[in-house]
């Protein structure tokens, strides 16, 4: 029987890193909450978007369902108490498995040039990803609350801080592009 080594070469460590980095900026961004109804005010739709945009589609779906299975497995990594698999059958269930899609899309805009240096564009792909979010966040909260509640309180109080997140996101990529040319 021949011996099994696993070979763990330097972009595999890149990439766990990249992982692990995406994985420690959603924690982060769900402790900056502010409660506003069942679902909470956040940071994180914030960081899906820029996870996506940064890592590409397929490595942010993989960060970002990383994250999502911490938290199903128990960990407080979410802005709410609930944890476990509880936590996807909460108020918040929506919006959480929405997110790694919401990564994906992040990164197809950005490999097609919806990032960076084109600020514009930047801001409409983080506003796509935004919205997706809320909306399927709101959809899920519309099957236990009714449409119209949904909507007034899953979807309406998340629309000016999902432009003000994608401001900021597209800044933020937009000055990733400057730093990395003075590299």
């Amino acid at each position: 029987m021949k011996n099994f080594t696993l070979s763990f070469n330097a972009q595999h460590r890149l990439t766990a890193a990249k992982l692990a980095a995406a994985v420690a900026l959603l924690i982060a961004c769900s402790k900056i909450s502010f409660s506003i109804g069942p679902v909470p005010l956040t940071m994180q739709t914030f960081g899906v978007a820029l996870i996506g945009a940064v890592l590409g589609a397929r490595l942010g779906f993989s960060a970002v369902l990383s994250y999502l299975l911490l938290g199903f497995a128990g960990l407080p990594v979410f802005a709410t108490p609930l944890c476990g698999p509880a936590a996807f059958f909460g108020p918040t269930a929506g919006y959480l498995v929405v997110f790694p899609f919401a990564a994906a899309l992040a990164g197809f805009l950005a490999q097609r040039g919806f990032t960076g240096k084109r600020f514009i564009a930047s801001f409409f792909a983080q506003s796509a990803v935004n919205i997706l979010i809320v909306a399927g966040g709101a959809l899920w909260l519309s099957f236990t609350i009714g449409a119209e509640k949904a909507i007034a309180v899953g979807f309406l109080p998340f629309v000016i801080g999902a432009f003000l997140k994608s401001i900021l996101g597209a800044a933020v990529l937009y000055a990733g592009t400057l730093f990395s040319k003075r590299k």
